[in-house]
């Protein structure tokens, strides 16, 4: 029975060097090396990304004033 490997995910690699970067930095501050899985983990559930998710799908926090009143003035 054949085993499919595992296929990485297709990153920019800028981005893949900001991780990296931020891997080494965790290590030498706390001491211990924190996987690729987890950083992304940590940076998809964090409220900047929802932020940034809007920003890409052009969902805007755009304020609109709806008038509800039927009356004439």
């Amino acid at each position: 029975m054949a085993t499919k490997k595992r296929v990485p995910m297709q990153v920019a690699p800028e981005f893949e060097i900001r991780i990296k970067d931020l891997q080494k930095a965790i290590m030498q501050k706390q001491g211990e090396k924190v996987s690729m899985r987890e950083l992304t983990k940590e940076i998809s559930i964090s409220t900047d990304f929802k932020a940034l998710e809007k920003k890409l799908l052009g969902i805007g926090n755009e304020d609109f004033k709806l008038n509800l009143d039927r009356r004439k003035k």
